[in-house]
Order: C-alpha cells, then sequence, then structure tokens
C-alpha cells in the first residue's frame, strides 16, 4: 500500500510540473502527451521490479538488482557494491519537452548504410555511401537535394568530414574541399585523418579517437598550427566538449550492461605526445586496431565513472548539459542530466531503446548532430543519425526504424 501511495504521489507531482513550468509554446494537447509520456516510463520502472528482478538474478546481476525497489521519486540507484561511481535515476522537476520525430532514410544507391558518418554543411545533412557518391537531406524539412546532390557528385569519395568550416572528401588518396562556387578545390592544408571520423575541432585542434573496446582506447589531440599530437586513455570516446577553458570526454563502453566515463582535461598539450606516424602503423582496417600507450601526464582527472548506464551523448541545449542515455537493464533510453550524481530524466523519448556503438556528437552552428552505429546490424557503417534543432529531437533511420 505504501509504495502504490508513493506511486500515485509521483505521477500527480509530474502532472503538476508538466502543466506549470512548460513553457514553449506547447498546446494542451502537446503537454498532455508529454505528460502521458512520462507517465508510461515511471510506470515501466514501477512494473518492471515483479517483471525483471528475477531475470536480472538469474543473468547473474547481482551489484544493481539485490538492493532494487521502486522507491520514488528514486526509479533506480546503481550498485552499493561496486568501487565505481554510484548514481541515482530520477524523474527531473524541470523536463523539457521536445518535438520527438522518427524519420527512415532511404538511400538510392543499392547499398545500405553510409560508409563515413554524416554530417551538416549549409543546411544540408551530406551522406557518403559505398559508391563514392553523396546523399543530401534539407535538415529543415528532410527532402532530398537533387540539384546539390549533382553538383556535388562529380568524384568518387572514400570518406568525408567538415573542416575549417568546409566539406572535406578523400578522394583517390587526395583530400579536397568545397569552394564557394560549389566546385571540389585541391584541400592542401594539414590533415591528420584517413578513414576515421572527426571527433572534435575548435580553432586549436582537430580530435579523434581509437578503440579496442573493452581491452581499452585512445583520443588524440593534433595541433592545427604545429601538428603535434598528444593523447589521453579514454575508451570509445563520443563527445568533446570545452568549458571555462576545460575539455571534457565523454566515453561509453556497451559491454556487459555498458558504463560511462567523463574526463577533465585542463590542457591538451600537457598530455603525453605522440606521432602521427605511429599511430598510422595499427591500421584502422583490423576493427580492433588501438595505441593502447599509457598516458603518463597525469594532466587529466576522471570527474565520473558509472556502470550499468550508457551515454551515448552530451550538448548544451540552452544552456543545460543534457545527455542522451540509455539504461540497458530496462531497455530504455531518456535524455537526462547528471547533478551531483543523480541522473534526473528530462525528456522520456520514444519509451524504447536507443541501441548505440561509436557514437558521436557534432556542434553545429544550426544544429546537434549524434551519428550511431549499431554493431547488431552493422559493423562500421551509421545505422542511424540523430538532428537536434528548433525543439524538435529527430531520429533518422537508414532503411527501416531500429529500436
Amino acid at each position: 500500500m505504501k509504495l502504490r501511495a508513493s506511486f500515485k504521489k509521483l505521477l500527480i507531482f509530474f502532472l503538476f510540473i508538466g502543466y506549470c513550468s512548460i513553457s514553449n509554446g506547447q498546446s494542451l494537447q502537446e503537454q498532455k502527451e508529454f505528460n502521458e509520456a512520462f507517465n508510461t516510463l515511471i510506470k515501466y520502472f514501477k512494473d518492471s521490479e515483479d517483471r525483471n528482478m528475477g531475470e536480472f538474478l538469474r543473468a547473474g546481476i547481482v551489484i544493481d538488482s539485490v538492493n532494487y525497489h521502486f522507491n520514488p521519486p528514486v526509479l533506480w540507484k546503481s550498485g552499493v557494491n561496486s568501487n565505481d561511481d554510484i548514481f541515482t535515476l530520477e524523474v527531473s522537476d524541470n523536463p523539457i519537452a521536445l518535438e520527438i520525430k522518427e524519420i527512415v532514410l532511404e538511400n538510392p544507391y543499392g547499398d545500405k548504410f553510409p560508409v563515413s558518418y554524416s554530417v551538416i554543411y549549409e543546411g544540408r545533412l551530406i551522406s557518403l555511401f559505398e559508391s563514392g557518391r553523396f546523399v543530401c537531406h534539407s535538415i529543415s524539412s528532410m527532402q532530398r537535394d537533387l540539384s546539390f546532390e549533382k553538383k556535388i557528385n562529380t568524384k568518387n569519395f572514400k570518406y568525408h568530414w567538415t573542416v575549417n568550416n568546409k566539406l572535406v572528401g578523400l578522394s583517390k588518396g587526395k583530400y579536397y574541399y568545397l569552394n564557394t562556387k560549389d566546385k571540389w578545390q585541391k584541400y592542401k592544408e594539414k590533415f591528420p585523418l584517413i578513414d576515421q571520423p572527426k571527433l572534435f575541432e575548435d580553432d586549436s585542434y582537430i580530435s579523434f579517437c581509437d578503440s579496442k573496446y573493452e581491452w581499452g582506447g585512445t583520443v588524440y589531440f593534433y595541433n592545427k598550427a604545429t601538428g603535434e599530437m598528444f593523447f589521453t586513455k579514454s575508451t570509445d570516446a563520443n563527445t568533446i566538449y570545452v568549458n571555462e577553458g576545460k575539455y571534457y570526454i565523454l566515453s561509453e563502453l556497451g559491454h556487459i550492461g555498458g558504463n560511462s566515463a567523463l574526463k577533465e582535461i585542463s590542457n591538451p598539450e600537457l598530455l603525453t605526445p605522440i606521432s602521427l606516424e605511429e599511430i598510422r602503423k595499427h591500421p584502422r582496417s583490423s576493427e580492433i586496431s588501438a595505441v593502447l600507450k599509457d598516458d603518463k601526464s597525469n594532466a587529466s582527472r576522471n570527474v565520473f565513472f558509472f556502470r550499468r548506464i550508457g551515454l551515448y551523448s552530451t550538448f548544451n541545449y540552452k544552456g543545460r548539459t543534457i545527455y542522451l542515455t540509455n539504461l540497458n537493464l530496462f531497455n530504455r533510453a531518456f535524455l537526462a542530466e547528471i547533478e551531483n550524481n543523480t541522473v534526473k530524466i528530462v525528456n522520456p523519448l520514444f519509451n524504447s531503446r536507443i541501441f548505440a556503438h561509436r557514437s558521436l556528437t557534432t556542434t553545429y552552428s544550426d544544429a546537434i548532430l549524434i551519428n550511431i552505429v549499431n554493431f547488431n546490424i552493422e559493423r562500421k557503417g551509421e545505422v542511424t543519425c540523430i538532428i537536434i534543432k528548433d525543439d524538435q529531437f529527430i531520429k533518422l533511420d537508414w532503411n527501416k526504424k531500429y529500436h
């Protein structure tokens, strides 16, 4: 009876918060649908106590399950027997209402998935396929831009990026950029990437990473002016952002329930140096190839390390640091904030899971883009990407919907 009363109080509390605090122009119907989505998520956690605990125990997942009780406002608490950081999962009292969309994109070339991560360039989502040709979609309408495709499909490309606000592609071992007349021109500036995504770029650095999955991984900072490189250990990094002059690396490893970490770097130049030649001794033709040297600089610190939770992305939304989060034990993905080791759900999204490997987040001037690979479907190609813009969360799946 006490549990049932607590559950009802939580639902009534959230309904009040939802109707009183959402002020982004939602209609009453939209507010109602948003609240119902949250209520569905809360009920799912409540029902999971009876439905899933036995399954968790039989699977040997005891760290997170033996002490689990649905006790509103706490929906979940990570294992108390672990040496890792403990986190609590709750519903936020400051939710974020977004228009949630799911769109299936089809490619015209027969091959299934983009061979390099899609990018945003001049209001378009630019995707490259195995044929060496681009497919372009307007990010305002998500319609094909056939005219622009015709302009840029004059060469066959192996990989593509945005670099220094330019669209850059690799064709027959040479780099080209699209000039102001939409013509491909040789790109003569120094560039460290061959066939891997760009993880991050600012005025000083280009960053990228490699991975050996549960055996480790590395993030590199390439100085654009000097060509010098520095590295630190980070397994499956997905986002780098800068706050108050410090660099932060978010990583997520989807192994045995998943784990996520945030690392702070005060100055990349203080990390351990490494040469580009040494990195390229480990060819990326091998999926698990990585330079697994130790960073002995002591120029970084761990902000947190959580088990049993996947933080696929982090981004700034109207001054708030938001995480795209997947709780693997419950097969649920949502948007959340993290405050003092409390994960606060701000939007329940689709009330389903989003499964990701090697995700990557890029913040552009007009949108946020999250690229996602799903090893259950495709080992290397982009299966899904997400665009966040104008109070919209748009999940784009190639060929069919994936959950």
